[in-house]
């Protein structure tokens, strides 16, 4: 049981799912028509979710490395439900993906 709970991470919105060496970051925003993901692991660069039902975007990532990220939801920056956040130099927040947590 604890090995199933540790798959998964975050709330309903917002969640991950560890799987070998990538971490799929999954975000429910229904009326996004696009969403960018931007990290940490390559100085912020957007990249495109993939839209895997109504609801529901997914990115990826490796899941061995702390980053911080943020997301960017039809044109605005969106920072979905996370655990752990922290400000940025810019007076705004960033989620942190911390393996393992």
């Amino acid at each position: 049981m604890v090995a199933f709970l540790s798959l998964f991470t975050g709330c309903a919105d917002h969640y991950y799912r560890v799987k070998e060496d990538t971490v799929h970051i999954y975000i429910r925003k229904s009326d996004a028509k696009v969403i960018y993901f931007a990290s940490s692991l390559d100085g912020y660069a957007l990249h495109k979710a993939k839209k895997i039902d109504n609801h529901t975007w997914e990115v990826t990532a490796p899941a061995y490395v702390e980053f911080k990220y943020f997301c960017i939801a039809d044109g605005v920056i969106y920072l979905p439900p996370c655990r752990f956040k922290e400000y940025d130099d810019f007076g705004t927040e960033n989620c942190i993906y911390i393996p393992g947590m």
